[in-house]
């Protein structure tokens, strides 16, 4: 990523301005250096999900932690939402609630499944 990074802000002709503002502030270096950290081990998170489980896993985990963040937010900063902002939280819950019913149904019927074959 750090390759990639440098090669777009090579092109773009912004290295040697970017380098020059981290030069004149120092304590904006530690910030990306925590950031990035923060980004590896998030990074590290989802592959670990993903090798462990499977994609869709990893999704329904993302979305629900987007979910909760926005709820978060509304409740503890005071932030307000429209009606349809609502609908749309309201839709991607009833989807992950779908999905995790879903999920078990599948689950019960193998359990049922494999008693019966005994």
């Amino acid at each position: 990523m750090m390759a990639v990074a440098l090669c777009i802000a090579l092109i773009l002709g912004e290295l040697t301005s970017g380098v020059s503002y981290c030069s004149a502030n120092p304590e904006i270096s530690r910030l990306i250096v925590k950031f990035s950290l923060c980004s590896a081990v998030g990074q590290s998170f989802i592959f670990y999900t993903v090798a462990t489980f499977d994609p869709l896993v990893c999704s329904t985990v993302t979305t629900t932690r987007k979910i909760f963040s926005v709820l978060l937010s509304i409740f503890t900063k005071g932030h307000h939402i429209s009606g349809q902002g609502w609908a749309g939280i309201m839709l991607a819950v009833s989807g992950i609630l779908s999905e995790m019913q879903n999920k078990f149904a599948a689950s019960k019927a193998r359990h049922y499944k494999s008693k019966v074959s005994m």
